[in-house]
């Protein structure tokens, strides 16, 4: 961990050096990186300390190349992403040289030597019962003496791997979840280190997760490892699974977290457009949860639930990219208003009582069985909404309709997705549940034979 004497060091010494180097290899050709750079218009000045966005000569994402890391990342070459997997590996290699060729200083500088000069940039670290893996960390230098000193920019990288049981496609790909959010913090880590730097800098944070479908496990070791102490920490934003933009909708997780973060989103969004739902809670099922536990505010940016969530047919041709590229932009945009805000922002603990529910469903395990379909999300409260309802899956069968409210099963209330989680926990493959639904106004009661979790 890099205490305060040490990063300002860092930053003192080598911040113009590496701007100077991200500034005059632009818009040129980066031979030694394995994606073509991205192509944006360096821009000097800070944004206003209103959240009203000023695009104009403003570095934007650069569409194509947005899309080239997008394939990249969840092409077949990459295995799935795996943990322990050589395109896990591969993916994550790469970004270390993305973050190498724009200029982002490696925390752990002392670690690189001739044969591994990328070495700087991995948090290697082991949890038993699982493959050695690492998150990769690159910093967007600031001024030493603005507070908070940083703003944390997080996406994680793994991902399901090979079904050698599958007939035909066997890869789980994982274009939306999280090629996605990779392509997009890429993106913005690409917009943020063509701004020449100023006197109200924060450093950006830059961090590749992995061990997330294996509950967090990347971003809870940052947390307990981090580079920067958490009371230097402005904000953390993630990524994940923000490649199906669909009427404009972005679903945006702890939104509570920060008394300002409300205002914000709404402010910046005038340039935008978008229809923003905003669900206050810190806790859910990605990395920002961990921050959230440390008392960071967090937002989790999500484009909704799809039929191609965790199944093999997630792939590239699906993804919305003029909608994350779209999206990429208004993330960019709020990043910068973060990293040049002359005040810190205001903690709110909205979600403490699913983190500890959160916590004691993880002591009985992980869920074995499901009713079927995805989870709407865009509610926070009042029921668990249903999405997409798998075809010939049970819920199906059962007569549960996309857009269907769940407010309770055999009778016991369901007010959120935690409380469904935490019901159906305590079932096993087979058996038989009374599953009431809001329909129209309408209340149905639907047996359903749950089924093994997939």
């Amino acid at each position: 961990m890099l205490d305060r004497t040490g990063l300002s060091a860092i930053c003192a010494t080598t911040a113009a050096m590496a701007v100077a180097v991200v500034l005059a290899a632009m818009p040129l050709t980066l031979a030694s990186c394995t994606w073509a750079p991205a192509g944006y218009t360096a821009s000097g000045g800070a944004p206003t300390d209103a959240p009203t966005p000023v695009l104009t000569g403003r570095p934007t994402c650069n569409p194509a190349t947005l899309e080239h890391d997008l394939r990249f990342l969840a092409s077949d070459d990459m295995e799935g992403r795996a943990l322990g997997s050589k395109g896990l590996q591969q993916a994550l290699q790469t970004v270390a040289e993305r973050f190498r060729d724009l200029g982002l200083l490696p925390p752990f500088p002392q670690k690189a030597s001739p044969q591994d000069p990328l070495a700087g940039y991995f948090q290697k670290f082991e949890i038993q019962g699982h493959p050695p893996m690492a998150n990769v960390i690159g910093i967007l230098p600031g001024h030493p003496e603005v507070s908070p000193r940083a703003v944390v920019v997080g996406a994680h990288a793994d991902h399901i791997g090979r079904d050698p049981k599958l007939k035909g496609d066997q890869i789980y790909n994982g274009a939306d979840d999280n090629a996605s959010g990779m392509a997009s913090l890429l993106a913005i880590a690409s917009m943020m280190s063509a701004t020449e730097e100023g006197q109200r800098d924060r450093a950006v944070i830059f961090v590749v997760f992995s061990g997330e479908e294996s509950g967090l496990l990347g971003s809870r070791h940052y947390v307990d490892h981090p580079v920067v102490p958490h009371e230097d920490v402005m904000a953390m934003i993630n990524l994940d699974c923000v490649g199906h933009l669909r009427n404009d909708q972005i679903i945006v997780f702890g939104t509570g977290t920060a008394r300002e973060f409300s205002r914000m989103l709404i402010g910046l969004n005038q340039a935008f457009g978008f229809d923003i739902v905003e669900r206050p809670e810190g806790a859910g099922a990605s990395d920002h949860t961990s921050f959230f536990a440390k008392g960071i505010p967090a937002l989790h940016f999500f484009t909704g639930p799809h039929k191609y969530y965790n199944k093999v047919t997630d792939e590239a041709d699906r993804i919305n990219f003029e909608g994350l590229a779209r999206l990429t932009d208004y993330v960019g945009e709020l990043v910068r208003y973060l990293r040049y805000r002359g005040r810190p922002l205001t903690f709110e603990a909205v979600g403490t009582e699913q983190m500890a529910m959160m916590e004691k469903m993880a002591k009985i395990g992980q869920r074995k069985v499901s009713l079927g379909f995805m989870p709407d999300f865009s509610m926070a409260s009042g029921g668990v909404k249903v999405g997409p309802v798998r075809e010939g899956g049970v819920a199906s069968q059962a007569g549960i309709e996309k857009g269907d409210v769940i407010t309770a099963i055999d009778g016991e209330s369901i007010d959120t997705l935690i409380d469904y989680s935490a019901v159906l926990r305590s079932h096993s493959a087979g058996d038989r549940i009374t599953v009431t639904v809001l329909r129209a106004n309408e209340s149905l009661n639907l047996k359903v034979t749950v089924q093994e979790a997939k």
